[in-house]
């Protein structure tokens, strides 16, 4: 079983590695390529700065994020790309300054950005699905069916004879139990140790420039979105907790 699925595993990398040989001919969103190549938290990074260009935002020395007095000097343009839109329509909507860490909290704003995300994803269907493993969860099955198949062996087909319901019924208690006491550790080692599916995508998104906005930004303003993606949560959040207000000790 493991070696079919070992074959298999050979072939589909192939091909993925065959097909990732093309990946310079394809034109990838910068903000998709960010997300792919980090986590979709950096596209929401990406958009900060663009959005901080072009004056629509501020960030604050602290790393909070809030809308420019005026609505700032410039414009996104007439069809404003889907990831800055959306933060900028979650600043709006927002009575209070957050930082690029919290906003991962905002379900809202994730709902955004990932719609557009997957629209991207939807547009490389052979990469849309390279985190999904079809021969991982196989080898973990067949880890499974393997300890199965041992604790039958074990507990009917050696010397089993029932007398009645309740020893049928003690055989297959048995039974369930050297199962698990199989299943656990197999399962494990095929987890540890099946090679996952390599991640090409990700690596070639990886060797893309970043996004242009970030390089573009004054010192400033880079050093302050770094500590808005690194910061502590605001003493807001936290005001009134005993274990951050010296408490009771």
């Amino acid at each position: 079983m493991y070696a079919v699925l070992a074959v298999l595993w050979r072939i589909r990398d192939r091909a993925d590695r065959a097909a990732a040989a093309h990946l310079d001919a394809v034109e990838i969103d910068p903000y998709h390529a960010v997300a792919t190549a980090g986590s979709p938290d950096d596209a929401d990074r990406a958009a900060a700065a663009e959005l901080l260009l072009a004056g629509l935002i501020q960030v604050a020395p602290e790393g909070e994020l809030s809308i420019a007095e005026g609505e700032g000097r410039g414009l996104l343009g007439s069809t404003p790309h889907p990831v800055p839109a959306a933060l900028l329509t979650t600043l709006r909507r927002r009575a209070e300054p957050i930082t690029l860490r919290l906003l991962r909290w905002d379900s809202a704003h994730g709902k955004s950005r990932d719609a557009f995300l997957r629209a991207e994803d939807a547009k490389v269907p052979r990469w849309s699905a390279r985190t999904k493993d079809a021969l991982g969860d196989s080898a973990v099955c067949a880890a499974l069916l393997l300890a199965l198949w041992f604790a039958v062996q074990l507990v009917f087909l050696r010397d089993f004879t029932a007398s009645g319901a309740g020893d049928v019924i003690a055989a297959v208690l048995l039974c369930l139990l050297v199962w698990l006491m199989l299943a656990v550790p197999l399962g494990w080692a095929a987890l540890r140790w099946w090679p996952g599916r390599h991640d090409y995508f990700r690596d070639h998104c990886r060797q893309l420039p970043p996004h242009p906005a970030e390089p573009t930004l004054a010192p400033t303003d880079a050093e302050r979105l770094e500590r808005s993606a690194r910061a502590p949560r605001s003493e807001r959040e936290v005001e009134g907790r005993w274990v951050d207000s010296g408490g009771a000790f």
